[in-house]
């Protein structure tokens, strides 16, 4: 089965094309000729293809899955084509739709850069969309976020806190702040500060157990919590167990707030929880964490990103002395 071979295309003002094209399928020639698709199911169906299940790409996608499943039936629909086959385990891509992949991932691109250029031209309004990290967002950065951008009369802020790494080339996001070092190639960095650590207990857990009996509640997200966790041991010079993991610091401080062990919190979050005394302070910095400004070059000269870009900044001066190295 070989690949729609586009002929021409025109746009009706809302977001559909009228596709003029022949399918090669097998020697035999499928014309479509003025079909109307709305390319924004292309989104739909390279989320689908790259999850593998609706759920997942519902995930991606912020929609839930009876709309992603809606607009993958829309789409085949239009093409006359069977794109994937309905399994228990998942949507698995038919041939019809391998084929189709390489050409919706290429349009999807191009639109997407599309909207990324027409973005970094326009003036100061519209809306932006800021990454954070969850408890950095909401202790940190939306405070100072919120003042700073108090006469911004003509921007909206779309604030997205999540875990998980907004895709800025897809424009999940405009400008995002990240806890972890930036790994995708392309992308403008500046790194805004160093966030500080230490390590907590419940009020009266050390005196109340022996330092012998004492536990730790670890962060288990990635090798860095193993570095933090390594750091711990050799401060103490003794290795803790571990009963409590998780994979945030707001659980982990929940359970050190309990009484369950020590921790290593940042100090922005733990300092302000009067449930918890410091038990040991990182002076050297040695388990910081970096924070990072990042943005897609094209959305760089957009007037209300880099307004966004330069609120961040001054957020970031204002963070108190003892939160930041």
């Amino acid at each position: 089965m070989g690949l729609p071979d586009y002929r021409a295309a025109g746009d009706d003002g809302w977001g559909r094309w009228h596709w003029h094209w022949h399918w090669q399928d097998n020697g035999k020639t499928m014309a479509r000729q003025g079909g109307l698709m709305n390319w924004n199911d292309l989104r739909f169906f390279v989320a689908v293809a790259q999850a593998g299940t609706l759920s997942g790409a519902a995930r991606r996608l912020g929609k839930d899955h009876t709309t992603v499943a809606r607009r993958i039936e829309a789409l085949e629909a239009d093409l006359g084509a069977h794109l994937f086959d309905r399994l228990a385990t998942g949507w698995k891509l038919t041939e019809a739709g391998e084929n189709l992949v390489p050409v919706a991932g290429r349009i999807e691109e191009d639109v997407l850069a599309f909207e990324r250029q027409a973005r970094g031209d326009e003036t100061a309004h519209g809306v932006v969309r800021i990454a954070v990290p969850p408890a950095a967002g909401r202790l940190l950065f939306a405070p100072r976020l919120a003042e700073l951008l108090r006469d911004q009369k003509n921007l909206e802020y779309e604030i997205l806190g999540s875990s998980v790494i907004a895709n800025l080339a897809r424009r999940e996001a405009d400008v995002a702040v990240r806890m972890a070092t930036p790994d995708q190639s392309g992308l403008i960095v500046r790194k805004l500060t160093n966030l500080r650590f230490a390590v907590y207990a419940a009020k009266g857990y050390t005196d109340r157990v022996p330092r012998k009996d004492w536990e730790f509640c670890a962060d288990g997200r990635n090798t860095f919590g193993d570095y933090q966790q390594g750091w711990v041991w050799e401060t103490l010079e003794q290795k803790l167990p571990m009963r409590v993991k998780a994979d945030d610091s707001q659980t982990v401080l929940a359970f050190v707030a309990a009484g369950h062990g020590l921790g290593l919190l940042p100090r922005y979050m733990a300092d302000l929880d009067d449930r918890l005394e410091l038990v040991f302070d990182d002076k050297l910095g040695e388990v910081s964490k970096p924070v990072w400004l990042v943005v897609h070059p094209d959305m760089r000269r957009s007037p209300g990103v880099r307004m966004v870009m330069d609120a961040l900044i001054k957020a970031t001066e204002s963070i108190p002395a003892q939160f930041k190295s």
